[in-house]
């Protein structure tokens, strides 16, 4: 049914979308369930939800009234923060499935490493448990840095196959990314167009003299070489580095828009000139400090 987008082989041999559909702060209702229906005929089968989103019910509502088969789309789900103890991931995960109304999902992320506690790996070995229970196809990380997956390497019986971190043209961690890279994981984008003009919390205050990316002459130089929009230009520069950006969006127009991707590739000159446009803009939380936990997590 519908188009499909291109995919490529996880470390375990799962075929994975290069690009997804992120449903974080969409509304529920009709909006949400029009999104659905319209990126599933759009190509999309990679859906990213987490808890602290607020619609997971909603979305696997949406899901299983679309009239696609469960095999034909890809659903992912995160680790609540507060539940990395091991009993406490376990149950979190079946509350997230059960409130979807699916047997299983087909990936799980563990959403912030929290370091300051030291359990993301007893949630990993949660993780795993539940992989080999055949609850979840894939298990993998979210805004893990280069410590924390070390970590997980060196402890556990499954490597992360993903790890879904902050990344665009104006932020492109190019270290981390290859890092996950060397070590075969996949890296998910989350803001790959630059992120909201007023993020809500837990994302802090933009900072002064903020620059939306989506205005960058340079991005808009390359798309019009092509035809496309810089948003257009912003998602291929993810899909040629590698990545799997996971864009959102409740404007039909822009749904259709970030779908169109798939017709033109990007040159070697065109990737360079957009690395070269990194400021190292962060505007979520920095994950080595974030702590959900704190009342005062919102001022790092």
């Amino acid at each position: 049914m519908g188009n499909t987008f291109p995919t490529i082989k996880l470390n375990d041999g799962t075929d994975f979308p290069v690009m997804g559909f992120g449903v974080a702060g969409l509304n529920k209702g009709e909006i949400l369930i029009n999104a659905v229906n319209q990126t599933l005929e759009e190509g999309y089968r990679f859906f990213d939800t987490a808890p602290f989103y607020g619609n997971e019910m909603e979305i696997g509502e949406a899901l299983r009234g679309s009239g696609y088969k469960r095999e034909d789309y890809f659903l992912s789900g995160k680790l609540p923060n507060d539940c990395h103890a091991y009993n406490d991931a376990i149950n979190a995960f079946h509350k997230t499935r059960e409130l979807m109304g699916m047997d299983y999902l087909d990936m799980y992320l563990i959403h912030h490493p929290m370091p300051m506690y030291g359990k993301y790996l007893e949630a990993w070995k949660a993780l795993e448990d539940l992989h080999e229970q055949g609850y979840i196809r894939v298990i993998g990380l979210s805004n893990f840095k280069e410590s924390h997956i070390d970590n997980v390497l060196a402890h556990c019986n499954i490597a992360p196959a993903t790890n879904e971190l902050e990344c665009n043209p104006y932020f492109t961690i190019e270290g981390l990314r290859r890092h996950c890279q060397e070590k075969g994981i996949r890296v998910i984008t989350w803001f790959p167009l630059g992120g909201p003009l007023n993020p809500p919390p837990p994302i802090p205050p933009r900072p002064e003299n903020f620059i939306q990316m989506l205005k960058d002459e340079t991005l808009n130089a390359i798309g019009e070489k092509y035809g496309k929009t810089s948003a257009q230009i912003a998602l291929r520069w993810a899909v040629d580095s590698g990545m799997t950006p996971v864009p959102k969006s409740g404007n039909p127009k822009r749904i259709h828009e970030n779908a169109d991707i798939f017709d033109f590739e990007l040159t070697a000159e065109d990737l360079a000139r957009i690395d070269a446009l990194n400021m190292d803009r962060r505007l979520g939380p920095d994950p080595e400090y974030y702590d959900e936990l704190s009342p005062v997590a919102m001022d790092v």
